[in-house]
């Protein structure tokens, strides 16, 4: 099942620092103009990840006509191989139904190109039906093909979560935070579990250094907010230090009393909801 697929955007994340480095810079400047797979190419591939070795220059030279003749250049092949090896065993016609089973997603050619090369585990996702559900399922709450590519390109994770865990954080960054469709595709908001959303909201709006926009207001009038982004993008110390202005420790206590007191709330209310039972 898609919810249940093996996946770890941080790995294709280092591959990516990897292949950006100085001394692999030629396969990056020289992409462009490359057509022809060399061996220097796999040399510098196989550096990054010796598991490649494996495979014999006939593979190699498989595989990446199949990506060329979809599309995908030179660069894009190397660094789909070198993240997610798996990829070059596989047949040319299982490769092209991964393509074409991301196709059907209707990002555009261009956009799922720069999706499959910055996450290259996504060619792992095989179930069509359930990947074109979860997709429509986003597209129901972000309105646009674009902007689902945009939240799975900051937060490719969402694929393995759950319609309902998505929707708990949809509905409070918008409903209580107030935060408009453009600027939450911007982020990795979605990507942070529930609770610590909540509790980094939450403690910026004690501060005094959040405060939701009026219902009817402007989406474009000017906010004092930090973008969403900047609460949910960073480190716990940064965004203690950098954001909210306060010490680790400051904000260590308060999650610590702010989940008993979510705690109190739930138990009040399952109290409450058992009394109401008992009365009927």
């Amino acid at each position: 099942m898609l919810r249940k697929l093996l996946f770890n955007p941080q790995i294709a994340l280092r591959q990516q620092k990897k292949l950006q480095c100085p001394r692999h810079f030629a396969i990056t400047a020289a992409a462009p103009k490359i057509l022809e797979l060399q061996q220097v190419h796999i040399e510098e591939a196989i550096k990054l990840e010796p598991t490649l070795s494996i495979y014999t220059n006939e593979v190699w030279r498989r595989a990446h006509e199949t990506f060329l003749n979809h599309g995908l250049a030179t660069v894009n092949f190397l660094r789909i191989v070198t993240a997610n090896p798996a990829v070059l065993r596989r047949t040319p016609e299982r490769i092209i139904s991964s393509l074409e089973i991301w196709r059907a997603c209707q990002f555009g050619e261009t956009l799922l190109h720069l999706l499959l090369t910055k996450y290259p585990e996504l060619l792992d996702v095989s179930d069509s039906h359930q990947l074109l559900c979860h997709v429509g399922f986003l597209k129901s709450r972000v309105s646009t093909n674009k902007n689902v590519w945009k939240l799975l390109m900051n937060s490719p994770d969402l694929l393995a979560q759950s319609e309902k865990t998505i929707e708990e954080k949809l509905d409070y960054i918008i409903d209580v935070m107030r935060i408009e469709v453009p600027e939450l595709v911007k982020s990795a908001g979605l990507s942070m579990a529930f609770e610590e959303l909540r509790c980094r909201h939450q403690f910026l709006v004690r501060l005094g250094l959040f405060k939701p926009r009026a219902l009817k207001a402007d989406p474009d009038e000017p906010t004092t907010n930090h973008r969403l982004y900047q609460i949910t993008d960073t480190s716990e110390k940064t965004f203690t230090t950098k954001i909210c202005h306060v010490t680790l420790p400051e904000y260590e206590a308060f999650k610590d009393l702010h989940a008993r007191e979510i705690e109190r709330k739930t138990r009040k209310r399952r109290e409450e909801e058992d009394f109401s039972d008992e009365e009927e």
